[in-house]
Parts: C-alpha cells; sequence; structure tokens
C-alpha cells in the first residue's frame, strides 16, 4: 500500500440509489465494501455482523450511542482500519461497530441494497472531502 499523500485528492467514484442516498465502494482493511456516505453521522460505523470480513478488532468496552431518532443502541469502537481505494492508502481510523440491520432494512425496500457501513463526519472532516454531486464523486 502506498502512503497518503493529503497534497493529493483521491477521486472516489459514488453512486445514488433510488433513495437519493449516496454510496461509494472501498476498501477497509483490503476488503472492498459498500459505504454510505453521511455528513450526519458524527462516527463512521462498520455494520456489527462484519466485523470479521473487515478484520477489525474491538475495545472490549461497550457504550450508549444514539442516531437521528431517540432511541439507544449498544456501540464498540474498533481499532484502528485502513481504508484505501485502488489500492491507496486513504486513512486510518476507528469506526464503531453497530447493529445496522434497520437501516439494510429500510434501503432495501427501495433499492434492494445492503450496506456495510457508513462513512461519517469524522472521515469527512478529517480528509477535508468534497462531494461532487454532478459526477458524484467524493474527493479525499
Amino acid at each position: 500500500m502506498s502512503i497518503p499523500d493529503k497534497n493529493h485528492k483521491t477521486q472516489i467514484k459514488c453512486y445514488a440509489l433510488k433513495s437519493n442516498h449516496i454510496y461509494c465502494r472501498i476498501e477497509l482493511n483490503n476488503v472492498q465494501g459498500v459505504f454510505l456516505i453521511d455528513s450526519g453521522a458524527s462516527n463512521s460505523c462498520i455494520d456489527i455482523e462484519r466485523q470479521d470480513k473487515f478484520k477489525l478488532d474491538k475495545f472490549k468496552k461497550s457504550y450508549s450511542a444514539s442516531g437521528a431518532g431517540s432511541e439507544k443502541f449498544d456501540a464498540f469502537k474498533t481499532k484502528k482500519g485502513e481504508f484505501s481505494y485502488k489500492k491507496k492508502v486513504i486513512d486510518k481510523l476507528n469506526f464503531l461497530l453497530i447493529d445496522m440491520s434497520p437501516i439494510n432494512i429500510a434501503l432495501n425496500k427501495t433499492d434492494e441494497v445492503s450496506v456495510d457501513g457508513i462513512i461519517g463526519a469524522d472521515f469527512l472532516l478529517k480528509n477535508n472531502a468534497t462531494l461532487n454531486f454532478e459526477e458524484i464523486t467524493l474527493n479525499v
């Protein structure tokens, strides 16, 4: 893997779903996954059912988190995972492992797609990311 170059942006091809969610295919720990782009999510998340797929180690302590609704849920913080695109390392960051089945159930109603995780504001802000809606690309 190459070393991240913060002076040169990487353009990641994204796709729009019928539900108007934007997603991309990106590698986490050298395993390709499908990730929603969600600037409203404070943390990047991975479906807890896919922890082994992406070879993520979690810290033993769980804590209570909340989403857009008022419901609380358990989350586990992972040790750093490596995001890359076309073999170029983009960033290393911790993720939250959460139950994403409600999200995937909702997406399956309109788009028949299942996502592995969410790229949240932590990643987007840290990498000064921009989303080009005309070209549907994420530039990081």
